[in-house]
């Protein structure tokens, strides 16, 4: 299409005000409804028509350095050449001082024009495309020309100053929609950005508002308590403590907290998950207030740290274990000698009484306890001592069984019914007997616990029944267990205990084959 220039002395050669303000209402409506800079770019292209000659438009923003344009939008009656993304330096252009000081430009020969200027690339492209003239004007925003948009006529000699004026007002909406385009591309960087951090934080990321409930949910949150944001959301944050807590001060610690210092740092919690599971987290919050400085709620970053405290812990424990086990070396050395030879005096002494002698059920009685005594010593020694499993191939099933026939002709065990099952084939590399002491204890334990050959089950501190000395029972030395976690740990395994309060208790090996 070849639009031509109206002769201003033509019956009806002006094109009447109110058109004019109809289509920059139009364009104004575009704008409002949220139009994209496209279809605002489009629209002008279609309408404009009627009151310009032109045969192609194209709109160019300047980078943040303003060294180069680029090309945002074009559209032609022909072959686009000098097309979108298209860019070109600022510094030496003719376009330079148009940015600067805000400049129309009007080339009427552009074959002229590329004849003195044979380096400008973009006047030799837009020539191929068959353009004669051009008229550029500045886009600005807030005073400033932030890029240009171009009119280009395949007639020479078309654009005229009664042009100009109107043009200013087009070009100033088209600004408008140029500047609410970044302010949408802005926004919506940041969204996205937001959104990124929200879904590959390993940190759990929440919003609280000021009622306490959930408005935001991340990725790591789901990874972390098991909920789903849909879950989650529009939920109290109590929904993360347990039961037994949510009616004590703990539960509105933090928030309270948050409330009179405006933000907490790293502050250790105790959690729920989903699947009942405690957690301890760390977490730091910071207070949200509105543009009148009232509060809004709250955001939390919650960082598991349960297997931290867990590695903690378990160091803690092997160094004292450590420390414990050279201890009861030396104890066990300083008393082994002294109790060899109270035991050999008391046998002697023994010896010279006669059967029918009172004394002797007291000797008796002292060599019971020296007896105990040489039990418990022995016990330090297998303690302290390093543990270095010989390995050999081993049946497992033969080798349990093995210990409990062993042990099962004892009055205890007569009334406890044994039964192995599973992989009855399994073998495994590993100290038979190494692994025979822990069947032992293991076993020995459990007949003990049940005189009657019922079940017999004691709540017991999972934690603790691994640590030396500690023991229920009235003869033991507390020692027994944690040899067994010694041997298994040697092995590479893992032991662990599960106690149901009053029903019963059950202790899992692993051995790694």
């Amino acid at each position: 299409m070849v639009v031509n220039p109206m002769s201003s002395d033509a019956p009806g050669s002006r094109v009447s005000e109110h058109a004019q303000v109809h289509l920059l209402e139009a364009i104004t409506r575009k704008i409002n409804l949220g139009a994209n800079l496209e279809d605002t770019f489009n629209l002008i292209y279609d309408r404009l028509h009627a009151f310009l000659p032109y045969n192609r438009i194209a709109v160019a923003l300047s980078d943040e350095r303003r060294e180069r344009l680029f090309i945002i939008a074009a559209n032609s009656d022909g072959k686009v050449v000098l097309g979108k993304g298209y860019s070109g330096t600022i510094a030496g252009s003719s376009l330079e001082p148009l940015l600067r000081e805000g400049r129309i430009r009007v080339i009427n020969d552009l074959q002229e024009y590329l004849a003195k200027k044979p380096s400008s690339d973009s006047t030799r492209l837009i020539v191929r495309e068959g353009m004669k003239s051009s008229l550029t004007l500045p886009l600005l925003i807030d005073g400033q020309a932030v890029g240009v948009m171009f009119f280009s006529s395949r007639t020479a000699g078309v654009y005229r100053p009664e042009h100009e004026e109107f043009l200013r007002n087009i070009v100033g909406h088209m600004a408008i929609a140029v500047e609410r385009a970044r302010l949408v591309d802005g926004l919506r960087e940041r969204t996205e950005y937001l959104e990124n951090i929200l879904e590959n934080s390993l940190d759990a990321i929440v919003v609280v508002d000021a009622h306490n409930r959930i408005k935001t949910w991340s990725e790591g949150a789901r990874r972390i308590f098991g909920y789903s944001a849909q879950e989650a959301i529009g939920q109290p944050y109590d929904l993360l403590l347990a039961e037994e807590v949510r009616q004590t001060s703990e539960a509105t610690r933090l928030q309270e907290a948050v409330q009179k210092n405006g933000f907490v740092r790293r502050i250790e919690c105790a959690r729920q998950t989903k699947d009942g599971r405690r957690l301890l987290v760390e977490i730091s919050a910071t207070l949200l207030k509105d543009k009148m400085g009232r509060s809004i709620g709250r955001s939390c970053i919650a960082r598991d740290v349960t297997d931290v405290k867990n590695m903690q812990r378990e160091l803690i424990r092997t160094q004292s274990l450590a420390v414990v086990g050279e201890m009861a070396a030396t104890v066990a050395h300083e008393i082994k000698n002294p109790l060899a030879g109270i035991s050999g005096a008391i046998q002697v002494l023994a010896e010279g009484m006669a059967k029918n002698d009172g004394r002797r059920e007291i000797v008796g009685e002292i060599l019971d306890q020296v007896r105990r005594l040489d039990t418990t010593v022995r016990d330090l020694l297998d303690f302290a001592r390093p543990i270095t499993p010989v390995r050999q191939d081993i049946d497992l099933a033969d080798c349990i069984t093995a210990v409990w026939k062993m042990l099962a002709p004892q009055p205890g065990a007569k009334s406890i019914r044994f039964v192995i099952e599973g992989d009855l084939g399994a073998r495994i590399s590993g100290d038979s007997h190494l692994l025979r002491q822990v069947w032992v204890n293991l076993f020995q334990n459990s007949i003990e616990a049940m005189p009657q050959g019922g079940e017999l089950s004691a709540r017991v501190t999972v934690d603790k029944i691994w640590r030396p000395f500690f023991t229920t029972k009235t003869r033991g030395t507390g020692l027994g267990l944690p040899i067994v976690k010694k041997i298994v740990d040697a092995h590479g395994g893992r032991i662990w205990c599960e106690s149901e309060p009053h029903k019963r208790t059950s202790f899992f090996v692993e051995i790694p084959q």
